[in-house]
């Protein structure tokens, strides 16, 4: 009879598997890919042409060899907007790997009113003009990155995902082809001091599309669990910047202060390893509180 192990590298070790993070250049992505390398993963980091990625991979790779952690990381330019684009990526992952062992699908956008406004003060008037300023391309295109890009990536890795959940080269269970999701606690409450409407619209659907790909995916037991920050640095929130639209939120949260890359790569690294392999069509929230004070508050 085999006995169970709790040792910590047995139970989060990562240590040999294949992953791929979208949305790797920069703030949440860039975290996870530097707890993913530093814990002997291979990391394909995904992100948009434009975005630094040779620099970005070359910060990866010396932080492996810097802790000699048997992590590398490499880089593929996508715009997972597109589905053509994403049956590409795919494509040329099959050339490479027999098996991925953890997608992370992290890419995300928001696109903000052209004409801002205080949600919570704001006439009937200025709220009105507020709302009304948004393209209906912000909504397209935020739906298009934040919650349909989700769902092709997860299809069109579903064989190498299913291979790797099929191998279980740690033992039955072992975690291996996950899917973990980014979507934000902005999809489980209502009131912000700007409107977040199509950004909180797009990452509820996400919530769920957690759900629907979890029930599909589960006769090969790939796993699909989300991860839902609060207020965490990235391009799209900078925390400490001057001008932060959030900057008076910040000290409401129960925790005192913003996410870090501990809480973020940890999380990931929960969900991916053997220590999270009976976690299954989940939503955790990694917020310090957020959610529970955000309700009629701000």
């Amino acid at each position: 009879m085999k006995v169970a192990t709790t040792d910590l590298l047995g139970l989060y070790g990562v240590k040999g598997y294949v992953a791929l993070v979208t949305g790797g250049s920069s703030g949440l992505g860039f975290m996870i890919c530097r707890g993913l390398v530093q814990n002997g993963a291979k990391v394909y980091l995904v992100a948009l042409p434009s975005e630094p990625i040779e620099a970005k991979v070359a910060e990866l790779n010396a932080l492996a060899e810097g802790c000699s952690s048997g992590g590398s990381a490499a880089g593929l330019a996508c715009d997972v907007s597109s589905k053509s684009a994403i049956a590409e990526l795919a494509a040329h992952i099959a050339t490479k790997e027999t098996r991925l062992d953890l997608l992370v699908s992290n890419a995300g956008i928001r696109r903000d009113p052209q004409v801002p406004c205080d949600v919570l003060t704001a006439p009937l008037e200025e709220l009105q003009r507020s709302m009304w300023s948004h393209a209906e391309t912000d909504w397209r295109d935020t739906f298009a990155v934040n919650t349909t890009a989700h769902y092709f990536l997860s299809v069109a890795f579903m064989p190498l995902l299913a291979a790797a959940a099929a191998a279980k080269e740690g033992g039955q269970g072992d975690g291996r082809g996950a899917v973990v999701v980014t979507s934000s606690c902005a999809s489980m409450h209502n009131v912000t001091n700007v409107d977040l409407s199509s950004y909180a619209a797009s990452k509820a659907a996400t919530d769920h599309l957690v759900k629907l790909l979890a029930a599909k995916f589960g006769r090969w037991y790939i796993r699909v669990n989300g991860i839902n920050p609060g207020f965490v640095p990235s391009n799209m929130n900078p925390v400490g910047a001057e001008g932060n639209m959030f900057s008076n939120l910040f000290d409401q949260v129960p925790a005192k202060r913003a996410g870090n890359e501990q809480d973020i790569a940890g999380a990931v690294l929960y969900l991916a390893s053997r220590a999270g392999s009976y976690v299954n069509g989940t939503s955790l929230v990694i917020d310090g509180g957020r959610i529970l004070v955000a309700n009629g508050q701000q």
